[in-house]
């Protein structure tokens, strides 16, 4: 789950979080109404493969490919069709009502659709961050004692 447990997907986290409760109802501007696109277009596919690495046996690579396609396909919806958003709000609401949270809300912007490039940056940022904590192995020939 390293893709995801890592400092810059919970950083988007937070930045989502932070932008939605606090930076929206304060500037409400187009800066605003982008930041958590680009934190979910972020952090979602890494999300979805730390997911996919508890319940299977897959590749990193198959698990970032599928959270990719995930993150994508339901962005893309959620932005073309605003029925479609209500719809997943109301999904939302029984899961978010132990959590203390109500109120979500998805508008259709097919402009937000314009930050699905992070959901690439992701999926290489997921293969760079488990790459770079994989442990060195020795490439001793058989017999030779390392």
């Amino acid at each position: 789950m390293s893709e995801f447990l890592a400092p810059v997907p919970l950083a988007a986290v937070v930045l989502m979080a932070v932008n939605d409760r606090v930076l929206k109802p304060t500037f409400h501007n187009t800066l605003t109404g982008k930041l958590s696109d680009v934190a979910i277009c972020f952090f979602l596919p890494l999300y979805v493969s730390a997911l996919l690495a508890l319940v299977t046996r897959w590749s990193l690579r198959v698990r970032l490919g599928v959270g990719a396609l995930v993150t994508t396909g339901l962005f893309t919806a959620l932005k073309v069709s605003q029925p479609f958003a209500d719809l997943f709000c109301e999904w939302l609401r029984p899961i978010g009502a132990p959590l203390g949270l109500s109120g979500f809300r998805a508008v259709a912007d097919v402009s937000d659709l314009l930050t699905l490039p992070f959901v690439v940056l992701a999926v290489l940022y997921g293969r760079a961050t488990v790459l770079s904590r994989a442990p060195a192995v020795a490439l001793t020939p058989p017999g030779v004692p390392s």
